[in-house]
This record gives structure tokens, sequence and C-alpha cells, in this order.
């Protein structure tokens, strides 16, 4: 893993060269990785974090960490169906995902509908968990008020009891969303008082992206 010199020195070379525009992608999702690439070559602690943004359906927004899966033609992330950003997306499926590296002067910002992964495609990923997180899937009721921490490891007890010997199935109240973007802005430090910040937007699903940069 790198040191905090190792990424202060990493963050600094950012910060001089800044974005040629010639050299982004077309596709901001391909940008996306490219630039999510580098940051997991820092080594950094929570490669996979990301803030997401979602509103109920009055408006009242709400916040948390969720951890990226992995992108295709959007975003995706897990959780339990029973969560507040569930019941959010239910009423209001549209949100947003910051994602900060700060370390090396940099942050992504995706904004688009979002909606439920398949079930085959829920259980493909859920497949390759490591048996405790599957467990807990099926031990752990959002949101519920519980007791104390006992109670939640006698259910993750009874979890693993239930499924002795045998694979652990996903729960139906466990799967996964895609953020199919409709923006993406890229922000970029740099050494002057002028930062980099570029922007993609589609009117049209299906239509091609266009990205202009935009004043910090």
């Amino acid at each position: 893993m790198s040191t905090t010199t190792d990424l202060i020195r990493l963050g600094a070379s950012y910060r001089r060269d800044g974005v040629d525009p010639g050299k982004l992608e077309s596709d901001p999702l391909a940008q996306f990785r490219h630039w999510h690439d580098e940051w997991l070559g820092t080594g950094p602690a929570a490669g996979q974090a990301a803030v997401l943004a979602t509103a109920d359906i009055h408006g009242r927004p709400s916040a948390r960490w969720v951890d990226l899966a992995y992108v295709d033609h959007g975003f995706v992330f897990f959780t339990n169906y029973g969560s507040r950003k569930s019941a959010d997306l239910a009423v209001n499926p549209q949100a947003a995902l910051c994602f900060g590296w700060l370390e090396v002067g940099r942050q992504v910002r995706a904004e688009g509908g979002v909606a439920r992964l398949t079930d085959v495609e829920s259980d493909a990923f859920f497949a390759g968990l490591p048996r405790g997180v599957q467990l807990l899937s099926w031990a752990s009721d959002q949101r519920r008020v519980v007791g104390d921490r006992d109670v939640l490891q006698a259910q993750l007890a009874q979890a693993g009891d239930r499924f002795s010997g045998q694979e652990v199935p996903r729960p139906a109240h466990w799967g996964g969303y895609r953020l199919t973007p409709e923006e993406v802005e890229f922000w970029q430090r740099r050494t002057d008082e002028i930062q980099d910040r570029f922007r993609y937007r589609r009117e049209i699903v299906g239509d091609g992206w266009r990205s202009v940069q935009i004043a910090p």
C-alpha cells in the first residue's frame, strides 16, 4: 500500500499536469475506468467507496457510503432492499454518486436514473461474495431497532446453522441497482487557482455523449 508521502507526491503530479482535453475518452464510463484504475493503483484503503445521494418522495435527501461493485454500462452497487436508499429509489428512482479521491486531487460525480438489477445479475454477484458476507445478508434486517450487538451475533449464528454444509442462496431482500448516468463530471485540482472541470452529458438515452469544459 502506498505511504502518505507517495500519495502526496502523486497528488502533486496530477496537480501539475492537469487534464489534456484532447486525451479525454469520448465515453465518460471509459474515462471513469481510466481514473479509477489509477486511483486503485495507489493502494487506497477504500478504493471502491462512493457517496450515494437519494431523495424521498418529498424531496428530503439522504446520503451514505456504498461500495461500487463494478462498472458496465452504468455504476452498479448492492444493498438490502429494506434500506433507506431502497425506499427512496422505489418512489424517486434518480440518484447521484460522488467519488472523492482527494489524496490525488480528483473527484467524479455521476447523476442519472437507477433501476434494480435482474435476479440473474444479483445471483451471480452474490455467489462470488465471501460466505460471511452472504450470511450477514440473511441476518441483518436493516433499519430494525435491535437491543444490542449480541442480538445481531445471535442472528448471524442462526443463519450459519441454517445453511450449514450448503451454499448460501441470495435472500430476496438483497440485490443490486444500476445507476445509468445522464451526466458525469470530472474535476481535477491544479497548482494554480483554475481547476480542471469537464462535464459529459447526453439528453437522450442511446444518444452520443457531449463533453465540455466548464468553469470550476
